[in-house]
């Protein structure tokens, strides 16, 4: 995929990682915006736009999970890889809890790292869509931002992972759809060789910000998958 227009925060505190993946994602022609430490990174995301960030859990100042926050506020929609060196359940449940789009777990390679950067970025709100607008129980998904709107006036903003997960529910509705095809058609990622809760966390997530009466539609049926029950539109 063509990267040239992207530009990417990272934020690492260990120089050489930092500096490694700073002349990586440069080589590969993205535009990248380091950040030493988390203080750093949090300064960055109120004074800067970028598309997408690399946020280190553990960084001085202030870790990967409180620029995380700072970015739900700041940047809304902004798509979020973590990086954690240990690899704990909890450290990914956290992030994922909070909005990132996805984490990866140190030493990685390299071409996983670009290959889980390009995969969130082609879900990014530049990318075209056949669907401009998805009217949900209650409420109004607008895919040129992620933004939903309620009855009531108020609003909440999709993760761009959120975004998909919900698109491709409500465009194949009332079929059961395996946690291996979303991990395969929304993650882009081979079910066979990752074991990762994402799924089950982002529909948690999801199921969050549509509330009582949209997330009705959004059913997890036992030892199967999850089903869009488009009969709530009616």
């Amino acid at each position: 995929m063509s990267s040239l227009t992207y530009t990417i925060l990272v934020a690492e505190d260990d120089d050489s990682i930092r500096h490694a993946l700073t002349d990586v994602l440069t080589a590969s022609g993205y535009e990248v915006l380091a950040a030493e430490e988390g203080l750093a990174a949090i300064r960055a995301v109120r004074e800067r736009n970028f598309d997408l960030a690399l946020l280190d859990v553990a960084m001085p100042g202030a870790d990967g999970f409180q620029v995380l926050q700072v970015m739900s506020e700041e940047r809304p929609g902004t798509p979020v890889i973590m990086l954690t060196a240990r690899g704990e359940e909890e450290d990914r449940v956290q992030g994922l809890k909070l909005g990132a789009d996805d984490y990866i777990v140190k030493p990685f390679s390299i071409r996983e790292l670009i290959a889980r950067i390009e995969a969130v970025l082609r879900r990014s709100p530049e990318r075209p869509r056949q669907i401009r607008e998805i009217t949900i129980p209650g409420a109004v998904l607008d895919s040129a931002n992620r933004m939903l709107t309620f009855e009531d006036g108020k609003t909440a903003t999709l993760t761009a992972r959120e975004f998909e997960l919900l698109s491709y529910m409500a465009t194949h509705p009332n079929r059961v759809i395996t946690r291996d095809e979303l991990l395969r058609r929304v993650w882009d990622m081979d079910p066979r060789l990752t074991d990762t809760r994402s799924v089950e966390m982002t529909v948690m997530r999801l199921r969050d910000k549509l509330g009582a009466k949209a997330a009705a539609s959004l059913e997890t049926l036992r030892s199967q998958g999850y089903r869009w029950n488009s009969s709530f539109l009616s």
